[in-house]
């Protein structure tokens, strides 16, 4: 259950624009939460990941980023549990991680925290 609510949350807010005081406020409730750098980056690629199956209009690369999807958000899951994560602060983690991927990947207003090959990893890991 927890793993589709992230993506559905995360998927939500790619329909709306980052602004900044949006992606500070993103950012300052993911920094309140104090995660585990494992969690923080699982969640954030795979809000990466989630803008990618968005944006993707090739079927086999969409199948490819939503298995990323499902991957990453499933890693992240329990250890979001073990980081004290309520399951009703669930979607707007996802949100929160997908605004601040979208302001870093699409909008390219400051660096992604993280690269596609630290994702990829990270999923395989």
């Amino acid at each position: 259950m927890r793993r589709p609510l992230l993506a559905f949350a995360a998927l939500l807010a790619l329909g709306t624009p980052a602004f900044a005081d949006e992606v500070s406020d993103a950012k300052a409730a993911i920094a309140a939460a104090n995660l585990s750098a494992e969690s923080d980056l699982l969640m954030w690629c795979g809000a990466a990941f989630t803008i990618a199956s968005a944006v993707a209009t090739d079927d086999a690369v969409k199948k490819s980023a939503d298995d990323m999807v499902n991957t990453l958000f499933g890693k992240a899951a329990p250890l979001l549990t073990a980081d004290g994560v309520a399951d009703a602060d669930l979607a707007s983690f996802g949100t929160n991680y997908t605004v601040i991927a979208k302001y870093q990947i699409v909008d390219q207003k400051e660096a992604a925290e993280h690269t596609q090959d630290e994702c990829t990893a990270a999923a395989k890991e």
